[in-house]
């Protein structure tokens, strides 16, 4: 027989998750303003073929292996320099470590980068693992496609379609993270970090990364 969720752990994670907490979720492009400033990213198509990139080989994976740990009782400190450590880029680094003091500040957690932040309020709060490392990487993929809606901009429709077709990469991105442990971590999507280290220097900026 299938284990119930606790519907108030459910709720808690969507919370934590919604567009309208506020850590700032929607000041950081990870690098995608820049990829649409110089037309690499244009239209439907090559935003998704961009996000799958992201989702397979960049950073969310490295975050969830990070979240796991903290969860499992991990030494904040020392994933906190390791979550840190793999920033590519000031910028990368910064919106790690500003959207967990955020979410720190708000929710009474240990203030740390998000992921570890995250990992360490969900042990705290006997939320599920699992679900959380879900809705994380779901709330990830999901504010990037708000993001390209209006920049690119691309239709209401076609981005939800877009993050529809995504869900099963992102259901796998999420149980790759929490099953892997700290010696798995790494990645391996170097334009996505060029851009993001590209937007540094970029002129006119809308979006903090």
């Amino acid at each position: 027989m299938a284990t119930r969720i606790d519907p108030s752990a459910l709720l808690r994670l969507s919370q934590w998750f919604s567009a309208n907490y506020p850590v700032g979720g929607y000041a950081y492009s990870h690098g995608l303003e820049w990829f649409i400033t110089e037309g690499k990213v244009h239209n439907g198509p090559s935003f998704e073929a961009w996000l799958v990139d992201i989702l397979r080989y960049g950073a969310p994976r490295n975050d969830i292996i990070l979240l796991a740990a903290a969860h499992r009782g991990g030494d904040c400190a020392e994933l906190s320099d390791l979550a840190m450590a793999l920033g590519a880029g000031a910028e990368r680094a910064q919106e790690s470590k500003l959207q967990g003091a955020a979410f720190a500040q708000v929710t009474g957690a240990v203030a740390a980068p998000y992921p570890v932040a995250i990992g360490a309020a969900a042990r705290a709060e006997a939320l599920p693992l699992a679900e959380t490392a879900l809705f994380y990487v779901q709330s990830f993929a999901a504010n990037l496609v708000t993001i390209a809606c209006r920049a690119i901009p691309l239709g209401a429709s076609e981005a939800q379609a877009i993050l529809k077709r995504l869900s099963p990469l992102i259901a796998e991105t999420a149980q790759e993270g929490v099953e892997a442990t700290l010696d798995d971590l790494g990645g391996f999507a170097p334009l996505g970090d060029i851009g993001s280290i590209h937007h540094e220097t970029q002129d006119i900026r809308i979006y903090r990364t």
